[in-house]
């Protein structure tokens, strides 16, 4: 049953101070055997004597005597302090564009012979002063809070402590609340910070949050510990720690996965076995999506965006019966009480889709805001909610509460030792960490199993669950069971191994024998499933594979470089609507790292442009700031991507969703700039007109005039979407991006159909023979679209189906305008060897990329392919930045790759 969730008393203090971001992980405390020391009355009475008590005052008339009494430090280590050195100007940062200049109070000297000069920043505002208000300071209009990120980034510093005493009047009375903010704002990455409020740190209570503070920031813990535990490395390697959990988490998603197909086959076999068998796609989409609406509610409720009013009474209604916290906690606690009998207990799936339905329709009283859109829309998959169509009312699955406990704990939980579990925030967590996990659970597929089933490991570098076909096995003899296990489940045997194996006479024998390969994701208890059971299968393409987590640490300087050109060519007086018009695709997006990073640079670019043209700056929506109001423009206007993956589209949608998410608003509408296509097979428009993927013929003219209209007319339907106002519903998005995908259909199709016309056959004669007869329904005054739809369909179906993908058809602004083409292409494309490509692919896939690049070798990498299409697809003067391995300059690839 459910594990119990482990609460380690050394780690209380961390329970009082949650950080927002990561800061210092426990897990990496607990290593370095770092526990806060016992506070006592002494030490709470030493803060009551500096800070006093009356809540009228400021709390911090004399912040310097707290650190030297309390935390011990010298002033000969703290630069600005009384009596220490000043602070130099190389901890100046100048903004004229802001006409600011940001300063430190103080800086803490790091000590040693190192190339690093100061470990610590501290900046102390002035009573009354909210860190995190808009305009509390004179000039820029950023709060003090990211005032002092900026500060610590621009120096190089990276670690700093603001202080701040935010005021409350109420009644003709004021009250202050004195706080010390650590932060953690490294370049390149996602800054986290760690809120200490200090009245408490002089009652009973708040000893543990006094402890901690001086665990992290006493005068041993800077100045005199052993380096990788003083706080520079605490930071720094916590940072580094959060790749373990990201494997961790991605790990136990998977498990996740796993169990909640097991939990809706128990619930409703016969429904999950037709989907199984008729729509196994559909199936498995379903799953994906349960998965991804838990982590938005996960995320946005760790922010502090659900419910969408903040009042008490809003929050206590979405808490005790909405949200997915207050469910996890409530099944913990009836498996405390009833652990035998969970998994006959139901109630919490209602609930869930109940919040779901909440979330997509919203509540008339604001108290959860509508957020549109596919993810939560309860008609996509019906079957959620015991339907076989959207047409039939809804009802309960009986999925058991001992089911869904198992998924959460899955998803909000990281396993330490044994049965003790920690709770994972996602506050700690980078959009890109989040992207990357659930990528994890891409490239699967549902299938009914055809004979009894166990899930083994795949492989040493693979831990993927493959479902071993046992009766399959055990019928073959000897070294052919061997042969079997290593070519369809990627499993190969030692001799010690794979004797038992050999011997197996029945099917017990042969589970005994592959006992200490069973991955019990698959087979909890390791269990043997029954022929007929539904179940996950990872796809050749996935065993080969596998996925990966892109840290912003890589992302972050790709995407800054990329840029760098665009925005030395628009110059430091670029207005807000030049910036605006930049275009950065990633053209195998997968979950979106790239396009999140570049989301968040574009978002800083155009806040600078704001600041030089007030006079065009927007009204910033209350429940956004400046930044968030920038980023859910560019994700608007100048974000592209494209993948051969559906499910990776969700992602990456999802991911740029949790990067632009604001509390009042719905979803930032992207249909129309992320889209599923096979990025390296597709036709200009000029081939689309002539009917022909050899641009050199001649297009034909009735046809050429009406792709140029078709387009003409989706060029003006993409422009209202991408400059609708951010007060715009999605139902009005969405009606005109169903407008333009109308008006374009009839030009993909038959873009479509004369790519499929390629594939037909290996032989030039059959294949010019199928493109003829496409080119003549084509140039038909009457086309038969039965015809082109059938060939254009045919291409797509089967296991290595391709949805061809048109550029100039799919995104025209960016090629219809001058200079046509992308400022920026950045990415990490799939690496892929001539034979793994004839593998994963339709018949006739290399010829086609060596029909389309001239000179290609059969046996280059396909990332090869995806440089030379980055080269086609920039504008003049733009700038790639797609990550290669060494492969990219040897032997064939080298000679295939772009010149």
């Amino acid at each position: 049953m459910a594990a119990e969730i482990y609460r380690d008393p050394d780690l209380e203090w961390l329970d009082h101070v949650p950080p927002v971001g990561l800061v210092v992980a426990p897990t990496l405390l607990k290593e370095l055997g770092l526990l806060p020391l016992r506070q006592t009355p002494i030490e709470t009475g030493q803060v009551t004597e500096i800070i006093g008590s009356e809540l009228s005052k400021p709390a911090l008339t004399d912040p310097w005597a707290f650190f030297e009494q309390v935390l011990g430090w010298e002033a000969r280590h703290v630069a600005g302090a009384p009596g220490g050195p000043a602070i130099p100007d190389e901890l100046l940062v100048a903004l004229p564009e802001h006409g600011t200049m940001l300063r430190p109070t103080w800086a803490v000297a790091e000590l040693g012979d190192g190339d690093r000069r100061w470990q610590l920043l501290v900046r102390i505002e002035a009573p009354g002063v909210d860190p995190d208000a808009r305009n509390a300071l004179d000039g820029w209009e950023a709060t003090p809070h990211q005032r002092f990120e900026r500060l610590l980034r621009d120096t190089g510093v990276f670690a700093g402590l603001l202080i701040s005493e935010r005021d409350e009047r109420k009644d003709g009375e004021v009250r202050y609340y004195p706080e010390f903010r650590l932060i953690y704002a490294p370049r390149g990455e996602t800054s986290g910070h760690q809120s200490f409020p200090i009245r408490p740190m002089a009652m009973v209570a708040g000893r543990p949050m006094l402890g901690g503070l001086k665990l992290l920031l006493d005068r041993f813990r800077l100045f005199s510990d052993a380096d990788n535990r003083r706080l520079p490395a605490l930071l720094k390697h916590s940072r580094d720690a959060q790749a373990l959990v990201s494997t961790a988490l991605a790990e136990q998603v998977l498990g996740a996965l796993h169990e909640l197909l097991r939990g809706l086959h128990a619930a409703e076999p016969r429904l999950v076995r037709e989907l199984a068998e008729s729509r196994p796609d559909h199936l498995y989409e379903g799953l994906l999506t349960v998965l991804m609406r838990l982590v938005f509610v996960l995320y946005a409720e760790d922010r502090d965006l659900l419910p969408s009013r903040s009042d008490a009474r809003a929050r206590e209604i979405y808490e005790t019966s909405y949200s997915v916290r207050g469910l996890y906690a409530k099944l913990t606690e009836d498996a405390t009480l009833n652990p035998d009998t969970m998994d006959e207990r139901r109630g919490g799936w209602g609930g869930l889709l109940a919040l779901f339905r909440l979330i997509h329709k919203g509540h008339k009283t604001g108290f959860v805001q509508a957020r549109g859109g596919k993810l939560f829309d309860p008609d996509e998959f019906p079957f959620l909610e015991g339907r076989s169509s959207k047409d039939e009312p809804a009802r309960i699955l009986a999925v058991s509460d001992g089911c869904l406990l198992r998924i959460l704990e899955g998803l909000m939980t990281l396993k330490l030792r044994g049965a003790e579990r920690e709770r994972l925030s996602y506050r700690t967590l980078d959009v890109e960490q989040i992207g990357s996990v659930y990528e994890t659970v891409m490239g699967f597929t549902v299938e009914a199993a055809t004979s009894r089933v166990l899930a083994i490991k795949a492989g040493k570098n693979n831990k993927t669950p493959v479902f071993v076909a046992l009766d399959d096995v055990l019928a073959k003899k000897g070294k052919d069971r061997i042969k079997e296990l290593k070519e369809n489940v990627g499993r190969a045997l030692t001799a010690a191994q794979a004797k038992p194996v050999e011997d197996a006479k029945s099917v017990e024998d042969l589970v005994a024998a592959l006992d200490g390969m069973v991955d019990e994701r698959g087979s909890p208890t390791k269990r043997v499933a029954a022929s007929g059971t539904p179940i996950l299968q990872p796809t050749g393409e996935r065993r080969r594979t596998g996925s990966h987590y892109t840290p912003r640490s890589l992302t972050a300087p790709i995407v800054k470089y990329a840029l760098e050109p665009a925005f030395e060519r628009l110059g430091a007086d670029a207005t807000p609507e030049q910036v605006l018009e930049l275009k950065v695709c990633d053209p195998a997006m997968g979950s979106g790292a790239f396009l999140v990073e570049a989301c968040r640079a574009l978002g800083e670019r155009l806040v600078v442009a704001w600041t030089r043209w007030p006079q065009t700056r927007p009204t910033i929506p209350a429940d956004e700031d400046e930044e968030l109001h920038a980023r859910r423009l560019v994700a608007q206007r100048c974000l592209y991507g494209v993948d051969k993956n559906p499910r990776a589209v969700d992602l990456a949608r999802l991911s740029l969703w949790l990067a632009t998410l604001a509390r009042d608003h719905e979803f930032t509408f992207l249909d129309h700039a992320l889209k599923c296509g096979d990025s390296l097979v597709g036709l200009k428009i000029a081939k689309i007109s002539a009917a022909n993927w050899n641009e050199s013929k001649a297009g034909l003219p009735l046809f050429r005039q009406l792709v140029r209209e078709s387009v003409s007319k989706a060029m003006r339907g993409r422009a209202e979407i991408q400059n609708a106002p951010d007060d715009i519903g999605r139902t009005v998005q969405e009606a005109r991006f169903s407008s333009l995908e109308s008006e374009v259909l009839p030009i993909r199709v038959m873009g479509d159909a004369v790519v499929s016309s390629f594939f037909v056959s290996d032989k030039t004669k059959a294949r010019e023979k199928a493109r003829a007869e496409v080119e003549s329904q084509i140039s038909s005054a009457q086309p038969r679209w039965d015809l082109l739809n059938f060939a254009a369909t045919r291409l797509r179906k089967g296991e290595h189906g391709i949805p061809p993908f048109h550029w100039e058809i799919e995104f025209p602004e960016v090629f219809d305008r001058k200079n046509g083409g992308f400022d920026a292409i950045v990415g990490n494309p799939p690496f892929a060897g001539g034979n793994t490509i004839v593998a994963g692919n339709a018949k006739n896939y290399i010829p086609w990329l060596q029909t389309i690049h001239d000179g290609a070798h059969g046996n280059a990498d396909i990332s090869a392919h995806f440089f030379r299409r980055a080269f086609v697809l920039l504008r003049s003067g733009g700038v790639l930045g797609l990550i290669a391995t060494n492969t990219i300059g040897q032997g064939d690839t080298r000679q295939s790759g772009p010149t």
